[in-house]
């Protein structure tokens, strides 16, 4: 039984990396020396094993031995005494880390996390669609799997429709991806969001091009149109389009979001939990972000401790717009996988006011039954070649 009378310390550091088709989830649990565990979740796109080391070199480096609520010192520890500082590997280890920490905080206290952030100020958030389509690939029937999506209630669905095109391809193929959002926004009818996503595969002409076609089927935003890295690229873009231009799920670190706000043009901002680097670090980025006017709508594609992660932001954030969902649309364990499990129902996150993240905890046995799988990647940029190089050599 843990102890509440003194400050519980991390001792302990456990990776679990589970695999799904199109990428690997990456599960921290840290124990204190008072019994609590807490869950975090470092996941990024096919680097889960670089994660993994990162985040057991950091706990053993900078964690070990110390307070679970010293967050922010922790967390400064492990970004900036390391030479080669952030990026979205070490961010990456590092939210799950601090995540983990945050989930024992709330349990030591029996206070859900958004408590220790300043309080809710809502009880449910409303969730967009993604993953419904499939990992890049178009379902048989794109009319009849939208309307599925407004029937389970969600107000707003993305995808996009112009999977494996590269910077500036062929007139055809963008009119083909036209068609795929006529033929969505007719199945949702004119009162559903329509979120297009373009992974930054564009050329600034194409996507200027794009933008303003999709303008045509009242498009909500139109995401990543160019490489992230290039903010007077996106300005550019987002100048010469009439649909809002949404970004920052690629932007990394909170020092770069002044200028990105600045040059860009950004209405809806997308930080990533985990690539910015935990909780308080997307808190802070959410306040810059207010200071601008602009809405945020967290990053959210990946496992359930993510997720209940994100929802603990979304509970004391002003600011935000939607999360991002894939629950409904993940593998079909996504639910065994934790206790708990955050899921969507009428198109909507209940809020949880469970301990920590809200009360999850890991199902070891799952995780087990679903190892790493090497092959768990998919390239959306075919042209630039495939992602599976490995296999070749085993032939």
């Amino acid at each position: 039984m843990a102890v509440k009378n003194r400050t519980p310390k991390a001792i302990r550091i456990e990776t679990f990396l589970v695999g799904r088709p199109w990428n690997n989830l990456l599960i921290v649990r840290i124990t204190a020396d008072n019994g609590l565990t807490g869950l975090g979740e470092g996941t990024m796109q096919w680097q889960a094993k670089t994660v993994e080391t990162a985040a057991v070199t950091l706990f053993r480096r900078y964690v070990i031995g110390n307070s679970v609520f010293e967050i922010e010192r922790l967390v400064q520890a492990m970004y900036r005494n390391e030479y080669a500082r952030g990026g979205p590997v070490l961010n990456s280890a590092i939210a799950a880390i601090e995540m983990a920490l945050w989930d024992i905080c709330g349990k030591h206290l029996g206070r859900p996390v958004h408590d220790l952030l300043g309080g809710r100020v809502r009880d449910s958030m409303p969730a967009y669609a993604n993953g419904w389509t499939g990992a890049g690939k178009d379902p048989d029937d794109l009319h009849g799997a939208a309307r599925e999506v407004v029937a389970q209630g969600f107000t707003a669905l993305k995808f996009d429709p112009f999977w494996a095109l590269g910077r500036d391809p062929a007139t055809a193929d963008i009119r083909r991806g036209m068609e795929k959002v006529a033929i969505v926004r007719d199945a949702v009818g004119p009162d559903v969001d329509i979120l297009v996503d373009g992974h930054g595969r564009f050329s600034v002409g194409t996507a200027i091009d794009v933008g303003r076609r999709l303008a045509d089927y009242d498009v909500y935003w139109f995401e990543e149109p160019v490489d992230p890295e290039n903010a007077q690229a996106l300005a550019k873009v987002g100048r010469s389009i009439p649909v809002r231009l949404a970004t920052g799920e690629r932007c990394y670190s909170r020092y770069h979001v002044p200028q990105l706000l600045a040059a860009s043009e950004v209405a809806i901002l997308q930080p990533d939990p985990i690539q910015v680097g935990g909780i308080l670090e997307s808190r802070k980025i959410a306040a810059i972000a207010d200071s601008a006017y602009v809405t945020v709508s967290f990053h959210s594609p990946f496992g359930p401790v993510a997720t209940a992660a994100a929802l603990q932001i979304d509970a004391c954030t002003t600011n935000v717009w939607k999360q991002e969902s894939f629950s409904a649309f993940d593998v079909p364990w996504r639910q065994q996988l934790v206790r708990n499990c955050p899921m969507p129902n009428d198109g909507s996150y209940a809020i949880s006011s469970e301990p920590g993240l809200g009360g999850i905890e890991l199902n070891d046995e799952v995780a087990r039954e679903h190892p790493y799988r090497e092959e768990g990647l998919e390239s959306m940029w075919q042209e630039n070649g495939g992602m599976t190089a490995w296999l070749d050599t085993l032939m």
